[in-house]
């Protein structure tokens, strides 16, 4: 049984370059001890999957408010989304509603992925 907190506490860390393991040390396995290590592995959503973008732009569209939800669209169209994204909503005090959106978005894909590889979980 897994538990969801630490699967979320994973996707929040997912990037092209870390591999994380509950398997034990792996820096000194031998490539075929690797090969193993990968095959007895369930693979964490990438981050392509879980598109916090995506999340960001759900978000947005849930907010009441005409001219923050507007303002918001405008903000995430260039370079550096995620930044002028969470400027404004400290600056609109909805920061904390996004954090409990993302939240829960989050643990969605947990319990989605715990069913798609017949994975139990507790809360």
């Amino acid at each position: 049984m897994v538990r969801l907190s630490k699967i979320i506490e994973g996707l929040e860390m997912v990037n092209d370059e870390i591999f994380l393991s509950n398997i034990g040390e792996y820096e000194n396995l031998n490539e075929d001890e690797m090969d193993e290590l990968f095959e007895k592995s369930v693979i964490l959503p990438t981050q392509y999957e879980i598109n916090e973008y995506q999340i960001m732009v759900d978000f947005i569209d849930t907010i009441n408010n005409f001219e923050i939800r507007n303002n918001l669209h405008r903000l995430i169209q260039e370079k550096g989304a995620f930044r002028r994204f969470k400027d404004y909503c400290f600056e609109v005090n909805i920061i904390q509603d996004w954090y409990n959106y993302r939240e829960e978005k989050y643990k969605e894909i947990a319990i989605n992925w715990c069913k798609e590889n017949d994975l139990k979980y507790k809360e």
